[in-house]
């Protein structure tokens, strides 16, 4: 992978004018659609494990509402917006002139053909009610509306057509049958119906692209098809030709959403892929050299969640539009953190020079497999990215090195996607690999325990040259597989996978002796007293324990979990809300770990003298609880930060030596100034004030150093000098 042509557009700041909204990850809790919740039993050891932590989102919605499928058109300067239907409209309809400020206009569509039944789909959001995925295109005499609704002869989805004067509407249906409906009536082949249209001008000549919906059915394929249109996009002008099928373990049973992007004279057919209703719906592309194919598809996908750390979930949906200052950005939708509403979202689109298209606001990707691997093998996987990884990592010498490109030197955030099952015996045990960037030492990287087959991302921070960089990874302790290397946009505190070091005199509680709402004590394997409290999959489900105290102080909680909640085949983390003698405690975020994976998080709260009262409730998705390590928390000695001068001044005859002491931290400090003529302390120096005393030279005098002793409120000491010059004043 060459490096990609970054912009130095405007777009990337107009993006960011919508962060404000954002919220640190992990620490929403809202009501949930229900997903794969906690099994009944587990069956699997012990382990520590990694922390979640919060992070600086990547990526904001541009309009953060139920708008998904976004469909935009450009018309005399104003950007129209068309999505899914929602809140009771049929074809909503947004206007802008910068792209991120969106205005909402009537309904599109009031009316749809006469073809159209009723039908509600209740994982599209409350008021879906199966009008999907608009397309507006300019046409001769006007604008021509695509849409997909529910067909009142069947159970398909087909596609309607629609015509305006103008794109705002109101959109007349056209004709009492739909344009596309391979549904198996009226000589059709039954493909499973026809959703998702899109439009593509190739010189003269429209098309119109489709997928056949061979998903909803067993038996039947999905497949994207280009037909030609007539100038008026009224008329179907000959036979669909297939561009692409499902045919990669990644697409799940789905491809779909398709846009056509003609540059250089390669065409880019973009498309979403996998359960449009998890995480693990992407974005991808296949390229070829006319617009009827054949296609190659690329083997790293355009967008995923994780690649956009998690803040968009389920990339897809997308359309690819002209800039205000005339670059190219792609606009698309991802779920909210709930799951409950598709917001849209708006990135630069960027071109490498060989032609690979980068999404700006998402990481740049480079496979593990494509590198150099050392005593090591790559494996086809199609839960991997790119389908494969490197596996067999069991030497000593194993390693793999894959060059990463940078814009400007400096540190980096590197996002290493792994896979851990290692064991030491019986119990479940993190893995290590040692990081060097152009044969420097970089670091270690821990892999937390994750059984094999679950990818996960550990995030290092390294310093990079600006160019092309070289990065290897070799094993350290026990096993990893490695799927791909991603380098951030941002740079970010990594997020903690260093499993907790749980001291030895730690007092343990089990949750299953506690106070259980809503939930339900069960055996599990591996689990510390052979029980855990699972069936946690309420509002109101919660574990109340009463925890021990010698003194009152900060502790740390160490809560022993097993997470198996996922959407779609995405892996989520989940959330409980802490409280401690009634009194908010903050959020405990759970990552990914598996069922039956047993696991800790540390957590930190502050804990009276004697009993306390601590209660788990939970927030997001679904969490089983094993037992709590509580001990007293170690607090890290203060930072002290002082700068001293120390100069020789003449009053007169006489030398001075005058010392002054500058308190750069954060809290109070105690300040002792020294000279070989005498001391003076400070009992409280605040933060950003100083210290200063003249001391009078006695004697010659000489050139020497000036000591000054700075003292934390924790006990914390530091000392720090400053040379001076021998005094000369007069005879």
């Amino acid at each position: 992978m060459r490096p990609r042509a970054r912009s130095t557009r405007s777009l990337p700041s107009l993006a960011a004018l919508a962060t404000s909204a954002l919220v640190a990850l992990g620490l929403v809790a809202s009501a949930t659609t229900a997903t794969a919740a906690a099994p009944s039993t587990a069956t699997t050891g012990p382990v520590a494990a990694q922390a979640a932590a919060d992070a600086t989102p990547v990526i904001a919605p541009v309009i953060d509402d139920n708008f998904p499928d976004p469909d935009i058109l450009l018309v005399d300067g104003v950007y129209h917006a068309y999505a899914t239907n929602s809140g009771g409209d049929n074809v909503q309809h947004r206007t802008s002139t910068d792209l991120v400020t969106w205005t909402e206009q009537p309904d599109a569509a009031p009316e749809l053909g006469a073809w159209v039944g009723e039908c509600s789909f209740s994982p599209g959001g409350a008021t879906d009610r199966c009008v999907w995925a608009p397309e507006v295109a300019a046409v001769e005499g006007g604008y021509a509306l695509y849409y997909t609704a529910r067909d009142a002869t069947t159970v398909r989805q087909c596609i309607g057509l629609a015509l305006s004067d103008t794109p705002d509407g109101p959109f007349v249906p056209v004709g009492d049958d739909p344009i596309v409906c391979p549904n198996g009536e009226d000589g059709t082949q039954d493909l499973g119906g026809a959703i998702d249209a899109g439009t593509f001008h190739d010189g003269d000549q429209l098309w119109l692209l489709w997928k056949a919906d061979g998903n909803c059915c067993t038996g039947k394929t999905a497949i994207i098809y280009a037909q030609p249109l007539s100038a008026d996009g009224t008329t179907l002008t000959g036979p669909a030709t297939e561009l692409i099928r499902v045919d990669r373990a990644n697409e799940g049973r789905v491809v779909e959403a398709p846009t056509i992007v003609e540059r250089d004279g390669t065409y880019y057919l973009i498309y979403s892929a996998n359960d449009f209703y998890g995480g693990a719906y992407r974005t991808a592309y296949a390229t070829s050299d006319s617009v009827t194919g054949p296609y190659t598809k690329a083997t790293t996908e355009l967008m995923t969640s994780d690649r956009f750390r998690g803040d968009v979930r389920g990339p897809g949906g997308q359309d690819v539009v002209t800039t205000p200052d005339g670059g190219t950005a792609i606009v698309f939708h991802g779920w909210n953190e709930a799951f409950t509403y598709r917001a849209m979202y708006l990135s630069d689109l960027e071109w490498s020079e060989d032609g690979v298209p980068s999404v700006a606001a998402a990481s740049d990707r480079y496979q593990a497999e494509d590198g150099v691997v050392t005593n090591a093998r790559v494996v086809q996987d199609g839960s991997a990215s790119g389908l494969a990884k490197v596996g067999g990592l069991d030497f000593a010498d194993s390693s793999i090195t894959v060059e990463v490109y940078a814009e400007e030197a400096g540190p980096a955030l590197l996002g290493v996607r792994y896979a851990n099952g290692s064991t030491d015996g019986a119990e479940r045990v993190p893995s290590t690999h040692t990081m060097t960037v152009n044969g420097e030492d970089a670091g270690t990287v821990t892999f937390a325990h994750t059984t094999w087959g679950n990818w996960q991302t550990v995030e290092h921070v390294a310093e990079l040259d600006a160019g092309w960089n070289t990065v290897t990874l070799t094993r350290a302790t026990f096993f990893a597989e490695i799927d791909a290397i991603d380098v951030f946009p941002v740079l970010d505190e990594p997020r903690t996978v260093v499993p907790p070091v749980i001291p030895d005199d730690a007092t343990r509680y089990e949750f299953e002796d506690g106070v259980i709402v809503r939930g339900s004590v069960g055996t599990a394997a591996g689990a510390s007293g052979g029980e855990k409290v699972g069936g946690l999959d309420f509002a109101d489900s919660s574990v109340t324990l009463q925890v021990q105290a010698e003194e009152a102080g900060p502790y740390t909680l160490a809560v022993r979990f097993a997470n198996g909640s996922e959407r779609g085949g995405y892996t989520l983390s989940s959330t409980d809300f802490v409280t401690v003698n009634g009194e908010d405690a903050g959020v405990v975020t759970f990552p990914h770990t598996t069922w039956g994976n047993w696991q800790s998080v540390e957590h930190d709260v502050e804990l009276q003298a004697g009993l306390n009262t601590v209660t788990f409730t939970r927030g997001t998705w679904y969490t089983e609880l094993d037992a709590l390590d509580v001990y007293p928390r170690e607090e890290p000695p203060t930072e002290i930060d002082v700068a001293v001068t120390a100069q020789t001044r003449c009053l007169g005859n006489a030398a001075f030596v005058a010392v002054r002491a500058t308190n750069d931290g954060d809290e109070a400090l105690a300040l002792t100034l020294s000279t070989p003529f005498g001391d003076k302390s400070f009992a409280q120096v605040e933060p950003g004030k100083n210290a200063y005393q003249s001391f009078k030279v006695r004697g010659t005098g000489a050139a020497g150093e000036a000591t000054v002793t700075a003292t934390a409120p924790d006990g914390t000491s530091q000392t720090f000098t400053a040379a001076y010059d021998a005094p000369s004043c007069g005879a």
